[in-house]
């Protein structure tokens, strides 16, 4: 009788600490997991960008891979685009609430924050002046654009300010109550894509400063890119098109092999992700029915872009002279060309197989010139780089520029396009292109706003007693990302 008693006291307990342990285990996960979950934090506030007259993500696409190389999620970036065609604001003010119903929808979230440049500041001086909207920002960022008395809204406020061509003498404009940083030698669109301004960006949105200033390169195989096809300014999609991706040989711009993406356009023109690998060339082309087939070459790229946009602007194509004869080129980047200043390296150059067409006539500092336009006017074979061509020397930010470039019927010729970009942070950079002929085909060039920086493979390193390695030798395999 006491055996049993023993034997049933013994499994009693077997079965009493299995339980225990059991409840200790699902005690010390679920530990782990709300640590797990303190440690990362809240999410966030969304990022929501407010592009100028003429303008588009384009202005924020830099500072959005800022932004992701420091570790902030790429999905809760945004960029609203609406139609600079418009007279008045009334219908960009109007499309926001639905945009930011959206983003809060998609995030979960309770505000946004709201980084708006040039004509967009005047967009959101208008949209906060509604209490009701204004309790939707948590805080706001004033890129060049317009003054104000006291912050918009009462919403807290980051005041940015550029270079002021008024000639009335020192530059005064300033959101009362607002932080205000000036950066008198950047241009208009510069200040809001520099690294500079980033930094500043960065620490009045989130509290602290960012680990980085740089777009830090990922490994060239994972690397991916999206955005849009659309039409400029109006900011509406190719939707009647086919966008392919073709990598392309760095030497000539020629394809290599088959496309390696290809999407039918819909109604916003969204196309991708796309894989990439970022020390490669690509082109991207768009056909449409009835219309000059789109020829794009970026720089390659060195960091997931997801704000990518390949352009047709409908609006210019009549002065756009074309001819079976010669290749027209026009070429962007989110930084002023300047042509008409003094000092060593205190200017751009752009040149077509050696021809550089920045100078003070085609792109003088007041005018902020963002793309060059490359055709042969008259379709005369004459190339004139005296002076900037109408229309688009009474455009905004953009100028024109008389080149003739030969084109082949089969466009097996090659156009070096070289950029030597301006003294801070320069750089040279040669995107080749096929020489497409202007009567059927639209050729553009992209270049970054900074300098790039490349990938830094890791080393290899010796494991240590334990099998792991150092600290040291894990920390020089990582990419730059000083500041």
């Amino acid at each position: 009788m006491q055996v049993r008693s023993f034997e049933a006291a013994r499994r009693a307990g077997l079965i009493l600490a299995v339980v225990l342990g059991a409840v200790v285990l699902a005690f010390a996960a679920a530990t782990s997991g709300a640590d797990a979950k303190s440690k990362r934090g809240p999410r966030p506030v969304p990022l929501i960008f407010v592009h100028g007259q003429s303008g588009s993500v384009q202005q924020f696409e830099s500072n959005a891979m800022r932004f992701d190389s420091n570790g902030f999620p790429k999905n809760r970036i945004f960029a609203y685009e609406y139609d600079t065609n418009e007279s008045t604001n009334d219908v960009a003010i109007a499309g926001l609430d639905p945009f930011i119903d959206r983003v809060l929808s998609k995030t979960g979230a309770r505000k946004v924050n709201i980084l708006a440049h040039s004509r967009g500041t005047t967009v959101m001086h208008s949209f906060l002046s509604t209490p009701e909207r204004a309790a939707r920002v948590n805080r706001y960022v004033n890129f060049d654009g317009r003054s104000a008395d006291s912050p918009p809204g009462g919403v807290p406020t980051l005041a940015v300010w550029g270079e002021l061509f008024s000639g009335t003498g020192p530059d005064t404009r300033e959101i009362v109550g607002a932080k205000n940083v000036r950066y008198p030698e950047k241009s208009h669109t510069e200040v809001t894509t520099s690294k500079q301004a980033f930094g500043d960006v960065y620490e009045f949105l989130l509290g602290r400063k960012p680990k980085t200033r740089n777009v830090v390169p990922e490994p060239p195989g994972q690397v991916t890119v999206a955005g849009r096809a659309s039409l400029f300014p109006a900011n509406t999609g190719m939707d009647d098109g086919t966008l392919k991706v073709f990598q392309v040989k760095a030497q000539t711009g020629q394809r290599k092999g088959r496309a390696i993406y290809r999407k039918e356009l819909g109604p916003q023109g969204r196309f991708g992700p796309v894989k990439v690998n970022g020390r490669k060339h690509y082109e991207f082309v768009v056909t449409r029915p009835g219309k000059s087939t789109i020829h794009n070459y970026p720089e390659p790229f060195e960091r997931d872009d997801h704000f990518y946009r390949v352009l047709s602007a409908p609006g210019l194509e009549p002065f756009l002279d074309t001819s079976p004869d010669h290749t027209n080129v026009a070429v962007t980047r989110m930084r002023e060309f300047r042509g008409d200043q003094t000092g060593a390296g205190a200017n751009d150059r752009l040149s077509f197989n050696g021809l550089n067409v920045i100078n003070a006539a085609i792109a003088p500092r007041g005018r902020r010139v963002l793309a060059v336009f490359n055709l042969d006017r008259n379709s005369d074979r004459v190339t004139d780089t005296g002076t900037s061509l109408f229309p688009f020397n009474a455009l905004s930010f953009l100028t024109g520029v008389d080149n003739y470039m030969p084109s082949s019927p089969d466009a097996s010729g090659r156009i070096a396009v070289r950029e030597v970009m301006r003294q801070p942070g320069g750089q040279t950079k040669t995107i080749n292109v096929p020489n497409w002929p202007s009567s059927e085909h639209t050729v553009s060039v992209f270049f970054r706003d900074y300098a790039a920086k490349a990938y830094a493979k890791p080393r290899k390193c010796r494991k240590g007693k334990k099998g792991k390695k150092s600290r040291k030798c894990r920390k020089a395999g990582r990419s730059n990302t000083g500041s």
